[in-house]
């Protein structure tokens, strides 16, 4: 099955930019995601999604060989040297997340944080992220919330019960410029139900070991009113009390995968990598070149970025 993915480069889309008046809810995310990491530990560490590295100093000491993922190779290649300089054991490459370049049980530990609203096939996509990662691994995945406060709040008050089910929730066309899909081009923008999310996840075969609510307070009127760090400590306190709760319109869900374990730690990048069609061998015939050894798909390393982005 092919799936439709959203291309940021046909929109030469700088994400950082919409990160610039989200300092709260980009410090609420990495509350939640230093708590969950805290004790972690391993090899392999994949950010899918990662775009400009946004995340990446929440894992990077915890796991000794990450590796961002973002099907955006303007983006990749915008941000090569501010990403490397800062972390450099970090390895950049174009792929997508239906069709990822890397072995069965490649991964520690993976996450997926503000992407999933772009996913239109979930169950394929954790399919996908199950192959790749190991025996026991930790995988997190943030869910854009469906059913949060204020929708749920407008579908009563037009007494539109139906929003409630477990259907996927699509953004209009209008409302999806801040998220680099506007010009005209129908962009993929998903919000879901927490449980239809929790289902796909354990029926993939991932255990849900916990769950936070996150980004509370994201309503533009306070942030007018109150300050950045007033509104950081009323989130962690709200992420303790109500993480059980629907209210917040993003939901971090801490999953682990059940089985056996693979010892990854010797292993290079060259080792972990196959053709993301076929899922083939490859053979490396330079620094900058790979071949497919079963379908002699030809995929290319360029400002030291492998492109192995495939629809």
């Amino acid at each position: 099955m092919i799936n439709d993915v959203t291309d940021y480069d046909l929109f030469d889309y700088d994400y950082r930019k919409y990160w610039r008046t989200r300092q709260y809810e980009d410090s609420a995310e990495k509350n939640i995601l230093q708590k969950i990491l805290k004790d972690k530990n391993g090899q392999w560490f994949l950010d899918i999604g990662g775009s400009y590295g946004r995340l990446t100093t929440t894992y990077y000491d915890k796991y000794s060989k990450p590796i961002i993922l973002d099907y955006s190779m303007k983006t990749l290649q915008r941000n090569r040297k501010n990403i490397t300089d800062k972390y450099p054991n970090v390895e950049l490459i174009a792929g997508n997340a239906y069709k990822m370049p890397f072995k069965q049980n490649s991964f520690d530990g993976a996450m997926m944080v503000r992407v999933l609203h772009h996913i239109e096939n979930v169950s394929e996509y954790f399919n996908e992220i199950y192959r790749v990662t190991n025996g026991e691994a930790l995988y997190i995945q943030e869910i854009p919330n469906k059913v949060h406060l204020k929708a749920s709040l407008k579908a009563l008050a037009h007494f539109n019960f139906k929003f409630f089910d477990k259907t996927p929730y699509e953004h209009p066309l209008s409302t999806n410029g801040a998220q680099g899909t506007a010009h005209g081009l129908k962009g993929i923008f998903y919000n879901y139900h927490p449980k239809d999310i929790q289902t796909k996840l354990e029926q993939t075969g991932f255990s849900i070991q916990k769950r936070y609510g996150c980004s509370f307070l994201r309503i533009p009127t306070l942030k007018k009113i109150l300050n950045l760090n007033t509104m950081i400590f009323l989130e962690k306190i709200l992420q303790d009390l109500l993480s059980w709760t629907n209210i917040p319109p993003s939901i971090f869900l801490v999953c682990k995968k059940n089985s056996t374990h693979h010892d990854n730690s010797s292993l290079k990048l060259e080792d972990i990598l196959v053709c993301p069609n076929c899922k083939g061998a490859l053979e490396f015939t330079s620094k900058s070149k790979a071949v497919c050894k079963k379908c002699s798909t030809v995929y290319t390393k360029k400002d030291n970025i492998w492109d192995f982005r495939v629809i």
